[in-house]
């Protein structure tokens, strides 16, 4: 059992670890990495696209359920920073897999709302 710094509630099978996330847009299939820490933080280590990285929080929604929120940096290959994305997921946990299902905003660096897409993503604990 796990509790997060975030939310007293408590999840009977815990996030805490590194996960391999292929991610199913409307417009293709992507990967992932994402480490889920004790204290309630999600990080993103490998983003789908190069260079890619972000943090945020997770917290217990109920048994076996949990919700994070990262914000992820998108940079150019040449290390220009060119705006970010509010990842949103809620996810089912079943032992060493995940599935879960959000929306994901774009905004570019000044801010401003890009775009939106609705995402699924099937997680494998690493």
């Amino acid at each position: 059992m796990s509790r997060t710094a975030t939310d007293p509630g408590t999840v009977t099978q815990s996030p805490v670890g590194t996960w391999r996330e292929e991610l199913f847009l409307s417009r293709g299939t992507y990967a992932s990495t994402l480490r889920f820490t004790e204290n309630g933080r999600a990080l993103l280590l490998r983003g789908p696209r190069p260079g890619c990285v972000g943090a945020g929080s997770w917290s217990a929604t109920g048994e076996n359920r949990f919700t994070f929120r990262i914000a992820e940096l998108v940079f150019e290959q040449d290390g220009t920073y060119t705006g970010w994305v509010d990842i949103e997921q809620h996810v089912t946990l079943d032992g060493d897999v995940f599935t879960s299902s959000g929306t994901s905003h774009v905004y570019d660096a000044e801010d401003r709302l890009l775009d939106q897409a609705e995402v699924r993503a099937r997680g494998t604990r690493d």
